[in-house]
């Protein structure tokens, strides 16, 4: 009775460690905040995050950080390392090529920006209301700050489905 005691406890303690190990390294959920992702996002979403090793892709929808900040942020990586960045007349053009953003619910004001090698630009899709990488206290993010990316709404269940 004992040995069965003992096997069911580490058992389960086996299965909370793998959990955790999956949670922190593979899987995991961020809660979306305000409305600064609107309308691929919406404030209280529940979505799920991939913790990823690769580098992110233009268009993709991570969770990271800024520096200087507490907490972590849902924004859509909009430029890469070495990227010439210009917004102008709500257009947004890299390396001087017009590019379509058909999940911008807002326009963005005038601005540009070169980035250096190891540089992020992070912005919310409802550029009005984001404050993300084009504020001079936020700037561009370097891949160490990219926790993950934002792949599945979980949550309300009416949005369940993959982020587009």
């Amino acid at each position: 009775m004992r040995r069965r005691l003992t096997i069911a406890l580490l058992t389960i303690a086996l299965a909370a460690a793998a959990g955790l190990l999956l949670r922190h390294y593979a899987v995991g959920t961020v809660r979306v905040a305000g409305s600064s992702m609107e309308a691929t996002l919406m404030g209280g979403d529940l979505a799920l995050v991939t913790r990823e090793t690769g580098s992110p892709g233009r268009g993709d929808v991570v969770e990271c950080r800024f520096p200087g900040r507490t907490g972590t942020y849902v924004k859509r990586i909009v430029a890469l390392p070495g990227d010439s960045v210009v917004f102008s007349g709500g257009q947004l053009s890299i390396n001087g090529e017009a590019v379509d953003e058909p999940y911008a619910s807002s326009a963005t004001e005038d601005y540009a920006v070169q980035l250096g090698e190891n540089e992020y630009l992070a912005l919310g899709d409802n550029r009005q209301e984001s404050y993300d990488s084009r504020m001079e206290d936020m700037g561009p993010i370097v891949r160490e700050d990219i926790l993950g990316r934002v792949r599945w709404i979980l949550y309300p269940l009416n949005r369940f489905g993959p982020i587009q």
